[in-house]
């Protein structure tokens, strides 16, 4: 891992923490600039070492985090903000190999993943201390709309957990149905009372998300994971009110992996 693009994107996933924090979104020329720095440095590097390979392992890594990148976006993992991101980092992961590369890549998603799941889990206890009597209603309506499902989920740990003498997977199988409805209902609850708001139709930006379809001059504007185009901004211009769900800032779960990455790759970062 190159020292120079590690800084790079450090100061740069930094930015876009800062707007991710502030704003819900990470501006599109953040990504691009970063993609286009990483790249026109490892670019004139391979020109002037006379790597061809290193052209190439560059090509394959950006064809792999294209469709990753896709198939986190439209798989619903990540806003467009945050794919584009993790798309300008692929210069980052290539290696000395195609198969480094990829356990590069892999490394990185895992430790993003892993990350996410701490941070988002920690944001939403945030924001649920910080309407908990508001949430825990909600939460109990939640829970009667899926208490079937909920005494299922919980049947199904029981039965694995009787098994859990035979194998440590049927334990941790086991968990996960016991905590299942639990987790659902918080989060739904910490969304319907934390992560909705009304809004005027002034205010409205390209992307934000809808949480119900708005109806215009007689036209139906549907509420989808892409977000409101910039034509449907302009045609909810004139709505007073119109209700919107924000999405947990993921961006610092992709600051917190970077650092872990550096840190299992301190010795090629810093050189010691």
């Amino acid at each position: 891992m190159d020292s120079f693009l590690f800084w790079v994107f450090l100061i740069g996933i930094i930015v876009a923490t800062l707007q991710d924090l502030k704003r819900r979104e990470v501006d599109n020329w953040l990504n691009l600039l970063l993609l286009l720095i990483s790249f026109s440095y490892v670019f004139f590097r391979a020109i002037f070492e006379k790597n061809i390979f290193l052209v190439s392992l560059v090509t394959f890594v950006l064809i792999i985090m294209f469709v990753v990148m896709n198939l986190f976006y439209y798989g619903r993992v990540f806003g467009g903000g945050d794919a584009g991101l993790l798309f300008a980092m692929s210069v980052f992961f290539v290696g000395t190999t195609f198969y480094e590369s990829v356990i590069n890549i892999g490394i990185f998603i895992l430790l993003l993943i892993v990350s996410g799941a701490v941070y988002g889990l920690a944001f939403s206890f945030v924001l649920y201390f910080k309407n908990f009597k508001k949430i825990n209603s909600q939460m109990k309506k939640e829970f009667g709309k899926i208490k079937k499902v909920a005494l299922c989920s919980v049947a199904i740990g029981v039965l694995f957990f009787f098994f859990c003498f035979f194998s440590f997977v049927f334990f941790l199988f086991s968990i996960f149905f016991f905590l299942f409805p639990f987790l659902y209902v918080f989060a739904r609850g910490v969304e319907k009372i934390s992560m909705t708001r009304d809004i005027s139709g002034e205010k409205l930006r390209e992307g934000d998300w809808l949480v119900r379809d708005e109806r215009v001059k007689g036209k139906i504007i549907k509420a989808n994971w892409e977000g409101v185009s910039s034509e449907e901004v302009k045609m909810l211009r004139s709505k007073k009110k119109v209700r919107i769900k924000e999405g947990i800032p993921f961006v610092p779960a992709f600051l917190v992996a970077l650092i872990l990455y550096a840190l299992i790759n301190l010795t090629n970062i810093f050189g010691i």
